[in-house]
């Protein structure tokens, strides 16, 4: 059974997280960030910065991306990489954290 695509961030100093797409749980915003949560027993919590106002598109677009799972053919999917400065919505600035919090 295929799992599907791992989507990676990188804040460029050296915290890297990648994680099963098929485990995304919730992406929420507010107050100029976007939460993203993955995981099961342990969860997973990446913070993207953006400009002031743009959180709520950054979620209904990578919502929008995202949804289709099936549709990807690439293994991996690159969401916010700051030492690359490469970021699948042009929105996202920069990554604040990755994180896991034991659930």
């Amino acid at each position: 059974m295929a799992m599907g695509p791992m989507v990676l961030f990188d804040n460029g100093n050296e915290s890297v997280g990648c994680f099963p797409l098929h485990t995304l749980s919730m992406i929420e915003a507010g107050n100029d960030v976007v939460n993203i949560y993955f995981g099961h027993s342990i969860k997973h919590i990446v913070v993207l910065a953006c400009a002031d106002g743009n959180s709520d598109a950054i979620v209904r677009n990578l919502a929008a991306i995202f949804a289709p799972m099936d549709k990807f053919h690439q293994k991996l999917i690159t969401v916010a990489d700051d030492t690359n400065s490469v970021y699948l919505d042009a929105l996202i600035t920069g990554v604040t954290s990755i994180t896991a919090d034991p659930a």
